[in-house]
């Protein structure tokens, strides 16, 4: 019954992932011929700017909450009081960051208009309790709030955005309706809340965790945003920046996949471990390596496989640099998914949050190194090289902590990748000679794509890959259930 809900709310999750892949596949390559690397390049350096603000804003709370919330989500008066402290605590913090954000933008910003219509993002933060629904496991409001507005969303792009001085309405766009979905999800609170006469929140209650947790979140923020605020910084060239940014957008489209899982695992696995139930919880954890490697190896092989082909189709003309940074920012969807799986399902699940930081500030800083040396000579795909190599250093902190404390046995965790290497490696030769004989089109485009997938999953069904026979069994039950609801 629990691993059913598991595998509902990943679903539902997934859902939503799949639609956050699709719209980019309809919107980027009409904005990277609209805006151009430039425009994009603008876009992107200013949104790394609010970024830091908006993760001041949410502090550690996200990660914190979903945990807490998770394992309280059967009792409701303690759930109740546990938002109330979250959400003074968040409104605190969002309410100082603002103000600290406008006076950047006032006095130092260099896009200034730009820089204020993303203050909005930091309003969003404000009023965003997507966190506790996590917790409650209640991924189904979650996801129907995010495809109306990712449709609103495409809608906007179509309808305002028409050239490259369109800027300013693709981030308000953007910015404006990132605000109005977080906001959306006040009303539905009253379901899981319950009143408590007399109870004042204490929104520093827990606060040394909570900052435990912000400070690998910052970490974190630092992979995903420093690298486009030295780009801007140390080449002063919006294109780098434009190149970067696509790049990363087709990693994100395909990380999601992985990612989703882990999102909607957390609260499971926190409550086994809270439980006492170390080894399920491990089983859990397990499966979940699994996962990234199954879907992890493809992606990773795939893109290199189709980038020659992707970008012209993709992007359009002038965003040849785009081909090299797929082929090294691919890396990241193994990397990164098995940093999430331990660092997400372990050690925060486990309240190692100490060491997760320790692991994520380590990253930080050989991340924060390796821009430092490689933009000023390879530009956007020397920042890139470092996210990758950034990665590989929270991997093997993380992998050392757990087989010196012997937390568990890491070797399921690497056996696993073994057939779905060799699927892969078997994927990549056949999409690489595909590459050199044909054209480049987006026929051509689809068709490797699919053929890909194909090649890849049949390789496995010929090994016999137990987990792939799983994933089938899932669906086929999933199947089964419906059509006799629907009898």
């Amino acid at each position: 019954m629990k691993g059913s809900k598991v595998f509902k709310n990943y679903l539902f999750n997934a859902g939503y992932q799949l639609l956050a892949i699709i719209v980019p596949l309809v919107t980027t390559p009409y904005i990277s011929r609209v805006l151009n690397a430039d425009g994009i390049g603008i876009y992107s350096f200013t949104f790394s700017i609010v970024s830091y603000f908006t993760l001041c804003s949410a502090l550690g709370t996200v990660s914190y909450a979903n945990k807490q919330i998770g394992i309280l989500q059967d009792n409701p008066a303690l759930r109740t009081q546990k938002f109330f402290d979250v959400f003074s605590l968040r409104l605190i913090t969002t309410s100082a960051a603002l103000v600290i954000y406008l006076c950047y933008c006032i006095f130092f910003a260099q896009y200034k208009a730009i820089a204020l219509i993303q203050s909005f993002y930091i309003l969003g933060i404000m009023f965003d309790t997507s966190w506790f629904f996590q917790g409650m496991e209640d991924f189904k409001r979650i996801a129907l709030r995010n495809y109306f507005f990712k449709f609103l969303n495409v809608a906007f792009i179509f309808v305002f955005v028409k050239d490259k001085n369109d800027l300013w309405k693709y981030v308000l766009g953007l910015a404006l309706l990132t605000f109005i979905g977080n906001a959306s999800l006040l009303p539905s609170l009253k379901k899981y809340l319950v009143r408590i006469k007399g109870y004042k929140p204490k929104p520093f209650n827990d606060f040394r965790v909570i900052i435990q947790l912000f400070i690998p979140a910052l970490a974190v923020q630092i992979y995903a945003m420093l690298d486009k605020s030295m780009i801007g910084w140390i080449t002063h060239d919006n294109a780098q920046n434009g190149y970067y940014e696509q790049s990363e957008k087709i990693i994100k489209m395909c990380l999601m996949l992985i990612t989703a899982l882990i999102t909607v695992t957390m609260p499971r696995i926190s409550k086994l471990f809270a439980e006492g139930n170390k080894r399920e919880a491990e089983e859990t954890l397990y499966k979940s390596a699994r996962f990234v490697w199954f879907f992890g190896v493809p992606l990773t092989l795939g893109v290199i496989g189709v980038a020659k082909t992707l970008v012209p189709v993709f992007f359009g003309d002038g965003w040849e640099p785009v081909i090299n940074m797929l082929y090294v920012m691919s890396l990241l969807f193994i990397t990164m998914g098995l940093n999430q799986t331990l660092g997400t399902l372990y050690f925060i699940s486990t309240g190692r949050q100490s060491n997760y930081t320790a692991a994520i500030i380590t990253g930080g800083i050989f991340n924060i190194a390796f821009n430092a040396i490689l933009i000023p000579h390879f530009g956007a795909l020397g920042a890139g090289t470092a996210s990758v190599l950034g990665e590989l250093v929270i991997f093997a902190f993380e992998s050392i902590y757990i087989i010196k404390h012997k937390s568990f046995s890491m070797r399921p965790i690497f056996t696993a990748s073994a057939k779905y290497l060799i699927a892969g490696a078997i994927m990549l030769a056949m999409l690489a000679l595909a590459e050199i004989k044909l054209p480049k089109n987006a026929a051509v485009l689809a068709l490797m794509i699919i053929a890909g997938a194909a090649i890849y999953f049949a390789a496995l069904i010929i090994m016999k890959d137990k987990f792939i026979f799983e994933i089938i069994e899932m669906v086929k039950a999933k199947f089964r259930i419906g059509k006799k609801k629907q009898e």
